[in-house]
C-alpha cells in the first residue's frame, strides 16, 4: 500500500481490531539485520505509520520481518515505539 510517505510492504488487520504494518527486508546473516533499516526508512514509516491511523482512527503498530536466502524469517514486533 502506497501512503504519501512509504510503501507498505504488508498491512493487516488484526483480531483485535488494529492494523498491523510489516516491513520486509531480506538479510545473510541475522548480525546484520540492524544495518539494513537506516533512520531515515523508520522515519519515513512511522509517519506512515501515523497517517492510516489518522485515515483509519485505529492502532497501527509496525513489525519488521527479515527473510534470509534460506528462508529463515526473523521478525520484530512493534517497533513503533
Amino acid at each position: 500500500m502506497k501512503t504519501p510517505f512509504a510503501e507498505v510492504d504488508l498491512l493487516f488487520r488484526t483480531p483485535q481490531g488494529h492494523l498491523l504494518m510489516v516491513e520486509v527486508k531480506t538479510a545473510n546473516l541475522s548480525a546484520f539485520q540492524s544495518f539494513r533499516i537506516s533512520q531515515r526508512q523508520k522515519a519515513r514509516l512511522l509517519r506512515a505509520l501515523q497517517f492510516l491511523a489518522a485515515r483509519w482512527d485505529m492502532l497501527v503498530e509496525v513489525h519488521w520481518a527479515f527473510v534470509t536466502k534460506e528462508g529463515e524469517i526473523t521478525v520484530f514486533e512493534d517497533i513503533s515505539g
